[in-house]
């Protein structure tokens, strides 16, 4: 009867969500590396044996005898797997039109696919959004792992950049660029040993899939595990025929008891048409874990569009509890509160939402 009644509580909301991937807190409370659970060594995606393990029995309150760890396991040879997510959203802003309003929407449904042959050491990989709108591919890359874990990645894949935060709206994902819409045509090759991470990175960059002035994103990424925290950086050149744009990425985590932080500052330097712009933004986020299936998070962003000019930051707030009453099913339910320069009157708002997360 718990369980009927836990179903009849997700049906009844079942259209909130605002945009919601991969959970970075999860991996860096239980230090683990993002390719633990996900079959994507950079994480995000389709979720490794593991991953629906904690999602199916760690994760939730209540375990679902109805599923298993592998539900979206076809073969040893193939696997599938998706997300979708819906949103129940009210905002409200400054602005002189009226401004208060609500809206259910669909965020995001994507349909994943891995073929792996293990014993040669490679996989197929398809990241494929199926609503709203037009079907969009987000990922499609072949991926060599050597026997000590490194690996090769060549086709369409996100940019490993930061923190993979689950958020696109935040700052340091809009202003770098680097988010779930930005996937680039590239190659990656991924130097895994047990402490350490190096991501080097070459793509056809200019925030675009094709290339057409012979100029290139030139990137590398490191990250360091300890007992308890984890520091990591990110360089990226991004040169095109009328810009240069170079990006310095320092983020980090720490976890205490019950508590997990997380941290990421992003210096962005653009110069266009011989006039420079130094943009700076961060974000620091507090996880608690009352107790299990049960997750607030507190977060706090800043953005400077321009360090030369006084008093155009800004900011914004975020508290979100999320609810895993049962296996792949998650509730949210948060306020947000962004704080703009007075002629930036929309960027003034609040915003409450409901959510839902389906997950496999």
């Amino acid at each position: 009867m718990k369980h009927v009644f836990k179903l009849f509580l997700v049906i009844a909301t079942f259209g909130f969500s605002l945009p919601v991937i991969a959970e970075p807190y999860i991996a860096y409370k239980n230090n683990l590396k993002c390719g633990t659970c996900h079959v994507n060594p950079n994480g995000g995606g389709l979720r490794t044996s593991f991953g629906n393990l904690y999602g199916h029995a760690m994760l939730p309150v209540d375990q679902l005898k109805l599923s298993s760890a592998d539900i979206g396991k076809i073969s040893d040879y193939l696997q599938l797997g998706g997300n979708f997510r819906s949103n129940l959203e009210y905002s409200k802003d400054e602005s002189d039109v009226k401004s208060d309003n609500a809206s259910f929407r669909i965020d995001s449904a994507q349909l994943y696919l891995a073929l792996s042959a293990k014993e040669l050491g490679m996989t197929f990989y398809l990241d494929q959004q199926i609503a709203p709108g037009a079907a969009v591919n987000r990922e499609a890359f072949a991926m060599y792992k050597f026997k000590n874990n490194h690996f090769i990645k060549v086709g369409k894949m996100y940019i490993p950049f930061g923190i993979r935060l689950e958020d696109d709206s935040a700052y340091v994902r809009q202003a770098t660029g680097f988010n779930f819409d930005s996937s680039d045509n590239g190659i990656e090759v991924g130097l895994d040993y047990t402490k350490t991470t190096v991501n080097i990175f070459v793509s056809n960059g200019t925030s675009s899939v094709s290339n057409d002035d012979n100029k290139f994103l030139y990137g590398i990424r490191g990250e360091h595990l300890f007992d308890n925290m984890r520091i990591g950086s990110t360089l990226v050149l991004n040169d095109s025929d009328t810009s240069q744009q170079k990006i310095l990425n320092v983020y980090g985590a720490y976890t205490i008891a019950d508590f997990t932080l997380l941290s990421e500052l992003d210096w962005i330097k653009t110069q266009q048409n011989g006039v420079d712009n130094s943009q700076l933004v961060g974000l620091f986020e507090i996880n608690y874990q009352w107790q299990q299936g049960v997750n607030i998070k507190l977060t706090s962003e800043y953005f400077d569009p321009n360090t030369d000019i006084d008093e155009d930051q800004e900011t914004r707030f975020s508290l979100i509890g999320e609810y895993t009453p049962i296996s792949h099913i998650q509730l949210r339910a948060g306020v947000r509160i962004a704080d703009s320069i007075p002629q930036f009157k929309q960027r003034n708002n609040d915003k409450l939402f409901l959510q839902t997360h389906f997950y496999f």
